[in-house]
């Protein structure tokens, strides 16, 4: 995970508080993820060279892996092992990482909202290899 902090999202009704990333919310390098249960927004995320932040999933038994790469207009990373929700069984099974442009309660609290007039437009860039 490209970020070296993470979203505060103990009051919703206030705009996140970016703080720096713990041992346990620390996956700047590969390592496994393991009990810890993650549904962390990320931010200050790190672009290399090509203008590209990405994170990276792999498997270090079998070698295979698969890459989320965003551009700037993305400045958050959602990183989420869905501890709470479906059948017991079926959690942490799996991990979703979503490109975002606003971080978690936008909507509520205003914060980086993408506003356009009429007649503007938006873009950016993000893909998997």
């Amino acid at each position: 995970m490209p970020a070296s902090h993470y979203l505060d999202l103990s009051d919703p009704d206030q705009p996140p508080t970016a703080l720096p990333v713990d041992t346990e919310r620390d996956f700047t390098a590969l390592r496994r993820i393991g009990r810890t249960r993650l549904d962390t927004a990320n931010s200050e995320l790190v672009h290399g060279e090509d203008g590209h932040a990405v994170a990276q999933v792999a498997d270090p038994e079998s070698g295979r892996s698969v890459e989320l790469w965003v551009d700037a207009a993305y400045p958050y990373l959602m990183i989420h092992t869905g501890d709470g929700v479906g059948h017991p069984e079926r959690r942490h099974a799996g991990i979703a990482v979503e490109p975002m442009t606003c971080p978690p309660n936008a909507l509520r609290s205003g914060s980086g909202l993408v506003e356009l007039d009429p007649g503007e437009s938006w873009s950016g860039t993000w893909g998997l290899r």
